[in-house]
């Protein structure tokens, strides 16, 4: 990767918020590129938090940029489609002006190169920048905007508006499991970040004696409620529990952990350490127990477009069990625990896909 007008080289990367599954996704690839190119400067767009991507150290410089809605969300579960088409509306289609902006900005930062993980403002203005972009995604937002139509039919107007421009990209990335496969597109395996504790470590860190049994619950990077957790203590005492997303600190009280979104355990490391993973069926989360083998009981909204191809995707590689999505916040779900506890880790297999996804970057380069 040869520098440009003597500066380090430099990369635009703009991230979906929707959620920190496209974050988890971006700063894997992120990672894995730094490992091969140690002076690449990335300049991030997006309104993810700073915190989350502080492995990536000092290469990092952070723009807070409003660059994607996706869905507008009440809870983990729940679309406002009232709210998803009013904000639409104000961000579609996009103003020439601020895209200009984006443009020069890229420019003036002098970056050979602009990937995004779904958010299709970065697609604009690496156009209008007249650099090359590339799209990451396992799903596109034209993709669910039409599938969500029959709830939503104005949805198939944006779809119809954002189509073109996540054709353009000049190298397309879809990251297992894919929603709809295109064939002009690459195909590498599931990417999750890279584990750096061992289970054991974990454990310790938790203060959790090697055989009591852990349970991890994750509900993704959407705030969610816990109206079950004195069950968890009053009936599961022989259980620990950690909920991540949980509070504004750790927090202990006898078998459960809350955990804040800003933790100091890494995610992965939690799934890794877990005997079962509980949460919703999002991409990070799966990425993350198809590396490490753990057991993941997942809750399945029906009505969404993604679920299909993540559940037969989960039925093929992971062993689980789907939940149904109405009986989280009720705690009937602990009703299975046992025979969620029952099922086997199976054997991870090498988690290669940010590495398959860093490679296909650096030779488009």
């Amino acid at each position: 990767m040869p520098e440009r007008r003597g500066s380090y080289p430099a990369i635009g990367v703009f991230v979906s918020p929707h959620g920190f599954g496209h974050a988890s996704r971006a700063c894997a690839i992120l990672e894995a590129l730094l490992q091969h190119e140690p002076r690449l400067r990335i300049e991030l767009f997006t309104r993810i938090p700073r915190w989350f991507f502080s492995s990536l150290g000092e290469r990092i410089r952070y723009h807070e940029t409003d660059c994607d809605l996706g869905l507008v969300q009440s809870d983990a579960f729940e679309v406002d489609f009232d709210a998803t088409l009013e904000d639409l509306a104000c961000r579609l289609p996009f103003d020439p002006a601020g895209i200009n902006r984006l443009a020069e900005r890229l420019n003036a930062l002098h970056c050979q190169s602009v990937i995004c993980d779904i958010a299709p403002l970065g697609l604009a203005a690496a156009a209008a920048a007249g650099i090359p972009s590339v799209l990451v995604e396992n799903f596109t937002w034209d993709w669910i905007y039409q599938g969500l139509a029959d709830s939503a039919p104005a949805l198939s107007n944006y779809a119809q508006q954002l189509r073109p421009l996540f054709q353009s990209a000049d190298l397309h990335i879809q990251a297992q499991p894919i929603c709809e496969s295109v064939s002009s597109a690459y195909q590498i395996g599931p990417v999750a970040r890279a584990f750096r504790l061992s289970a054991a470590d974990t454990r310790s860190t938790l203060g959790l004696a090697t055989h009591q049994p852990l349970v991890f619950i994750s509900m993704g990077g959407t705030r969610t409620g816990f109206p079950f957790l004195g069950r968890l203590k009053s009936g599961f005492s022989g259980i620990h529990f950690v909920i991540a997303g949980a509070g504004n600190e750790v927090h202990k009280d006898r078998n459960v952990t809350l955990l804040p979104a800003q933790c100091p355990l890494h995610h992965p490391d939690l799934v890794r350490a877990a005997d079962l993973v509980i949460g919703k069926a999002g991409y990070s989360t799966i990425a993350e127990v198809y590396a490490s083998g753990t057991p993941f009981g997942y809750f399945v909204r029906q009505d969404y477009p993604e679920m299909a191809p993540l559940v037969a995707f989960l039925e093929r590689e992971v062993e689980g069990k789907a939940l149904v999505a109405d009986h989280f916040a009720n705690g009937l779900w602990l009703d299975q625990l046992p025979e969620l506890l029952a099922l086997k880790r199976r054997s991870a297999p090498p988690a290669q896909g940010a590495q398959q996804c860093a490679e296909l970057i650096r030779n488009s380069l």
